[in-house]
């Protein structure tokens, strides 16, 4: 079981990073208008793969932290820590819960140009 748990903490960590990742790509990208021609088509792929990876960032983000979140207690609780690793999770989570909204805001940029990508074409 204690396998299991290492797994899932390394999978929601993971996805904590992809989701971080492709925040900093998209800004990278939406931070400047996005040309017309072929390199709008290139782009515009790109963005679909990069919300995609997103969403599955999202998804492994809720799947394994509830997972890590109920076996927190019996597999990672630190006894020397005691409650201070209370207080720097919550610090974690508020900084990382600002970065996920962050990529939210570019997320819904960048289906937006798909969006109007697509309406555009024949």
């Amino acid at each position: 079981m204690a396998t299991l748990v290492l797994l899932n903490n390394f999978m929601h960590d993971f996805s904590a990073a992809g989701w971080i990742f492709c925040t900093v790509l998209l800004w990278s990208m939406l931070k400047n208008t996005i040309p017309a021609g072929d390199c709008e088509k290139i782009i515009t792929g790109m963005l679909k793969t990069i919300l995609l990876l997103m969403r599955l960032s999202a998804g492994g983000i809720v799947v394994f932290g509830i997972v890590r979140a109920l076996a927190y207690k019996e597999y990672e609780w630190s006894a020397a820590a005691g409650e201070s690793q209370v207080i720097l999770l919550i610090v974690k989570h508020i900084i990382l819960t600002f970065v996920f909204v962050v990529g939210l805001v570019f997320y819904r940029k960048a289906r937006k140009i798909i969006k109007g990508q697509n309406n555009e074409q024949p």
